[in-house]
């Protein structure tokens, strides 16, 4: 009886179908992919531990992308904590025609909420980490999301944020919505200690692909 054999390419236990790649099987990658990426792609990744006034994430907004998500991570000494300011296509930051409101609650269960109409940032870092500062995971942890930043449009923020508040002695965990409405078009953003030093951050931003 003849035996039963596969022709000369195939695999055996369905490795590859047109729906599903069976993982169970080991594969040797000589080819290439193609196709259009989805998800989010990675464009910046700045980490610091130098106690500085400001920092800049500059160059990251472009026509490639209209949605951006940042990940971002901010200890600071005092406590009246930091604000951000956009970059504008001459890397100047934007100084004006911040709007926002921001909600949200301690870790004591208290209510909070600030709003800003037309002033000159936007003040999305309540944090302050006099407190638990020293490193690790301590500081103001924000996901922030920016909408069509780069074109000659209003551009818009979401955030949602937690971090230690000195002046209150408790966590807080807040949502950011806001926008810049002055209708330009913007490279970047700056992170500025509202009147003491920043001690370290940690910043990754991403592109939206098809978004």
């Amino acid at each position: 009886m003849a035996l039963n054999t596969l022709p000369a390419g195939a695999f055996a236990d369905d490795a590859i179908t047109a729906d599903k790649i069976n993982l169970a099987n080991n594969f040797a990658f000589t080819g290439t992919v193609t196709g259009t990426p989805q998800g989010l792609t990675l464009i910046n990744s700045t980490s610091s531990t130098s106690t500085v006034a400001s920092f800049n994430i500059d160059n990251v907004f472009s026509s490639t992308y209209k949605f951006y998500r940042v990940y971002m991570r901010v200890e600071y000494s005092q406590n009246n904590g930091y604000f951000t300011r956009l970059l504008k296509s001459d890397g100047s930051a934007r100084l004006s025609d911040y709007r926002y409101i921001d909600d949200g609650r301690y870790s004591t269960n208290v209510a909070y909420g600030e709003a800003g109409n037309g002033v000159s940032s936007w003040f999305n870092g309540r944090h302050s980490g006099g407190n638990v500062a020293g490193g690790g995971n301590r500081g103001g942890h924000f996901v922030i999301d920016f909408y069509d930043p780069f074109s000659s449009s209003i551009t818009h923020i979401f955030s949602q944020s937690f971090g230690w508040h000195d002046t209150t002695g408790a966590y807080l965990g807040a949502q950011f919505i806001g926008a810049n409405t002055n209708a330009e078009s913007h490279r970047g953003f700056t992170v500025v200690g509202n009147s003491a030093n920043i001690i370290q951050h940690d910043v990754k931003v991403y592109g939206v692909t098809n978004a």
